[in-house]
């Protein structure tokens, strides 16, 4: 990895220099944690997490006109603006209190969420702990204060893993504390990093930090360690995957921040929202605003405001026969999308499937992402019954994994009433009639 071109330390691109470090140096092996581990956080408010977000850090450039920065962002469809208030390496809790105070009036005029965030060193953990509350309980003149609060855990300062994990577990503890229900959000380094870091973060408390934060950000910025599509696509949902895997909890809510955006190209920005869109997270954005182009942008804009689904995406076709959408009485945890898997497939085949609700171009199939029909009409608060569309061979991979996806219209929180159930595939017949192919598309 590579250090930030723009500042060298104190913000989210800080995890270029820890990670950068992993050149085989092993620090001691982390065993302690806290004794005790509170039950996980379910059911938190994460409404603040929840689709597209931006960020600005104290370098940030956003910082000299917030209130023409929160109006562009107003313009780019951002609901949350993640804002840096200080870190550990300068003298206050706010590096610039006014602009703070107006990033927060302004935010409010236009209806956007925020969240202060604050990286600490673990080195002085009281200190850590009274600038985090100073951004948690800051008040404008005009009554207006931060949506919620999310700690920067990435500073290998205290150089010892094991008690870098006491004083971070400390550290949250004091805050949920203090806070209670408030809504918190951990941000971490790439799980991926993590993984394959050796000596960087070992036994990283993955199980602990669920106890203390209602929602889990972690830093995965592809490119430092791959470009293109498919790369970013899978790199993003590695972290995903491994979020879900190490907590134990598939369901946990998790926004991803991505980028670096400058370094980002549209393709990379593109794989980057297919993979958090076919894994359902809560929300997603890229890291800085001021780095964020235009074109990249209009991909962003892409990023569903999910709920917290249950089940967690995305499904595996022919497995899950359940109900799943937007449906009264049923289930609303998916009301905007619904993704299916399976494995390499040759040849035409069969796409079985039972819709509720659906009305005249309401609901796209998607396979592999490109647009194959639209679900049939079908009568008004009743299901379909079973229905079959032919995939070509054209629209599968023989190698891999193939992707479905049902994609409704309507928006947060204009959702379409719809459903789908009993989806699954079987070995087309040759020479059957071909569906009628969709120009263009919007996803």
């Amino acid at each position: 990895m590579k250090f930030a071109r723009r500042h060298p330390f104190g913000s989210l691109c800080s995890l270029a220099i820890v990670l950068a470090a992993l050149t085989g140096q092993v620090l001691s092996s982390g065993a302690e944690l806290v004794d005790a581990r509170p039950a996980p956080r379910i059911g938190g408010d994460v409404g603040v997490y929840r689709g597209l977000g931006t960020w600005v850090d104290i370098f940030d450039s956003s910082y000299r006109h917030p209130r023409r920065a929160v109006r562009s962002m107003a313009d780019k469809g951002v609901r949350t603006l993640y804002l840096e208030t200080s870190n550990y390496r300068q003298r206050s809790a706010f590096v610039y209190r006014s602009k703070v105070e107006r990033f927060l009036d302004m935010a409010a005029a236009k209806g956007i969420r925020t969240v202060a965030w604050y990286l600490p060193s673990f080195r002085h953990v009281r200190r850590d702990y009274r600038r985090s509350m100073a951004a948690i309980r800051l008040v404008t003149d005009r009554g207006n204060r931060f949506d919620s609060f999310a700690l920067d855990i990435e500073s290998p300062e205290v150089r010892d893993p094991g008690r870098r994990n006491r004083r971070l577990l400390k550290l949250s503890a004091r805050i949920r504390s203090a806070v209670g229900d408030y809504p918190l959000g951990g941000i971490i380094p790439s799980p991926y990093g993590i993984e394959h870091a050796g000596g960087y973060w070992p036994r990283f408390p993955y199980l602990q930090l669920v106890s203390y934060y209602d929602v889990i950000l972690p830093m995965s910025y592809s490119t430092w360690k791959v470009s293109g599509l498919r790369r970013t696509h899978w790199y993003t949902e590695q972290n995903i995957k491994l979020i879900r895997r190490e907590t134990g909890i598939p369901t946990f809510p998790i926004h991803v921040i991505g980028g670096i955006a400058d370094d980002a190209s549209v393709n990379d920005t593109r794989g980057f929202v297919r993979a958090v869109r076919e894994r359902g997270v809560v929300g997603a954005s890229f890291y800085t605003f001021p780095l964020t182009r235009g074109k990249q942008w209009r991909v962003l804009r892409h990023v569903p405001v999910n709920p917290v689904e249950r089940p967690s995406l995305p499904a595996t076709l022919g497995s899950f026969g359940g109900e799943l959408g937007n449906i009264p009485g049923g289930d609303q945890t998916h009301p905007k999308e619904v993704f299916f898997t399976t494995d390499g497939k040759a040849g035409a085949w069969e796409l079985h499937f039972d819709a509720f609700d659906v009305q005249r171009a309401e609901v796209d199939i998607l396979v592999n992402w490109k647009p194959l029909a639209h679900v049939a009409e079908g009568g008004r608060h009743e299901w379909t019954g079973a229905r079959t569309r032919r995939v070509p061979d054209r629209y599968l991979t023989r190698r891999g994994t193939n992707v479905i996806a049902f994609v409704a219209e309507g928006n947060f929180s204009d959702w379409s009433t719809w459903g789908v159930r009993s989806v699954s595939m079987s070995e087309g017949l040759l020479g059957a009639g071909r569906p009628r192919r969709r120009r263009g598309g919007r996803h």
